[in-house]
């Protein structure tokens, strides 16, 4: 098989997470960004405390796969191994975490990343 792409996810560098009006720390490593590829994702990574307002996508899916801590989702605690699919234009969170918690977020095409909005 051929590949049209590979990624070693260790050396990703890690980014501030560009959504607006977060709290604590919050990281993106973006692992893949080129949308001839498939969907945008992105391991995302909250520290205790972090939180991400509510928000929607307008034009994306976004799917979050849960890989350790505590996920919390208005209110509702997600463990490692839960997948969450959110329609665009629906609004959700805000997510929040007590412990910390990595996930893997793919956003379906046309856009990704720049199509977050405050709820």
């Amino acid at each position: 098989m051929s590949w049209n792409q590979t990624v070693e996810t260790s050396k990703v560098q890690a980014i501030p997470a560009p959504f607006p009006n977060t709290k604590g720390t919050i990281t993106l490593n973006i692992l893949n960004g080129d949308q001839s590829l498939g969907p945008a994702m992105a391991l995302l990574r909250m520290e205790p405390g972090s939180e991400i307002p509510r928000h929607l996508q307008e034009r994306v899916t976004e799917t979050l796969y849960i890989l350790d801590g505590d996920f919390i989702d208005e209110g509702t605690s997600y463990p490692a191994g839960t997948e969450l699919n959110v329609k665009p234009m629906v609004p959700h969170g805000p997510h929040t975490t007590q412990n910390g918690c990595s996930a893997l977020v793919m956003f379906s095409y046309p856009s990704a990343l720049d199509d977050f909005k405050l709820a």
